[in-house]
């Protein structure tokens, strides 16, 4: 009994220097003569009835890493060579169709026909009632907003104007009515914001994912393009409608504060002098709501996309307060509009592929498991993206 703990003792202490010697000789020599050597020195000095209790013990199955070529990729291309599935999160994949040639065109009757019951939905009651006390608000508050716009316009040496130089102009005319082909671009600082909401800017992001899309043949690209397409023109329908009916003056025009509402004008009058009846709702922020909201639903893996594109559409905002385009309370409506089509239209343009449940590591991994290390309090907040009704945005929480 007193000879029995020093070799206990010894065995052990053996045990614990062979890993620390065989590190020196690398890992592959390290497992290989560390593990035989230390499992029979430990299992030696434990008592018998303690090594028979682990012998019962079911033993852990061991993963082995699989090869490359196994591994799932997230956006595979199928037999035609098109890429149709999009994984953008654990557990989220999006099938998208190539789209046919102006697909979005035809679409824009069923977007027009699917507005009233996406939007006036019941669990949008009290979110309509915030849209409609905004817009009030905003309007009691129209002509001070518009003036402090100007005037800090005026101190950081901002031009209201809104001025543009024409790069290509060419002339068509159907019967009496002129429609010229005319390409102008920005020549100040405060035009170039504006310019963020003109047709062009958004027809060349359209037109941009429309040829990546048929290079790279990416559907989710071409769906993009063509969502873009029928939600800016479906956005655009609602809006002059509601224009040619609410007949507002914009601030540059104004004949008394907050402008005057010229309810249902008639055509000939309103084409006479557009600027007094076309402020309500803004349409240059409703098209940008549109462009962003259908990006970045399509593409949520890109956490940029919307923090990018709503500050660039407060520069467009300011800009056309600056420049007496519009009142703020033009602003609610309007962006709510563009949010709506944009949904509807990539509610419409995408399925979602059920994942099909498996324990087997090859369908989820790689096949390794990874131990948990606990992250430094400052890395445990938590991103929560978030969206209520029009506006969408996200939260960052501090989990202790």
């Amino acid at each position: 009994m007193i000879s029995l703990y020093p070799r206990r003792t010894s065995r052990l202490f053996f045990a614990l220097l062979v890993p620390l010697l065989a590190h020196s000789a690398g890992p592959a020599q390290a497992r290989e003569l560390a593990a035989p050597a230390a499992d029979s020195a430990i299992a030696t000095a434990l008592p018998a009835d303690t090594l028979a209790a682990e012998a019962q013990k079911p033993k852990p199955t061991r993963l082995t890493p699989l090869p490359m070529d196994s591994l799932p990729h997230i956006h595979p291309r199928d037999a035609k060579g098109r890429i149709t599935d999009y994984t953008v999160a654990p557990g989220v994949t999006w099938h998208y169709d190539k789209p046919k040639p102006f697909e979005w065109a035809y679409h824009i009757p069923r977007d027009l026909g699917q507005f009233p019951g996406f939007a006036f939905r019941k669990e949008n009651k009290e979110t309509l009632i915030e849209l409609a006390a905004g817009s009030v608000a905003l309007w009691v508050a129209d002509q001070y907003l518009v003036d402090w716009s100007q005037d800090v316009g005026k101190r950081i040496g901002l031009k209201a104007a809104s001025t543009q130089k024409t790069l290509i102009y060419i002339p068509f005319s159907v019967g009496s009515a002129n429609l010229p082909f005319e390409f102008n671009v920005p020549d100040n600082l405060n035009s170039t914001f504006y310019f963020l909401g003109d047709g062009w800017t958004h027809l060349t992001v359209a037109s941009s994912f429309w040829i990546y899309g048929g290079i790279k043949k990416d559907n989710r690209a071409l769906r993009t393009s063509s969502q873009l397409g029928e939600a800016i023109f479906s956005t655009g329908l609602v809006v002059q409608t509601m224009k040619r009916l609410t007949g507002r003056q914009s601030p540059y025009v104004a004949t008394k504060e907050r402008g005057e509402w010229h309810l249902f004008p008639s055509y000939n009058t309103y084409q006479n002098f557009v600027p007094n009846y076309d402020a309500f709702p803004t349409g240059h922020l409703a098209t940008a709501m549109a462009t962003v909201t259908v990006i970045a639903e399509n593409y949520p893996e890109y956490h940029f996309i919307r923090p990018v594109g709503y500050g660039l559409m407060g520069l467009l905002g300011y800009s056309m307060l600056n420049n007496g385009v519009h009142w703020a309370s033009d602003y609610p409506v309007g962006i709510a509009l563009g949010y709506a089509f944009a949904k509807i239209a990539v509610r419409n343009g995408r399925t979602r592929v059920e994942q099909p449940e498996a324990t087997d590591p090859t369908v989820h991994g790689t096949g390794f498991r990874l131990l948990s290390h606990p992250k430094p309090w400052y890395r445990r907040g938590l991103f929560s993206p978030y969206a209520y009704g029009p506006f969408t945005g996200a939260s960052w929480s501090l989990r202790l």
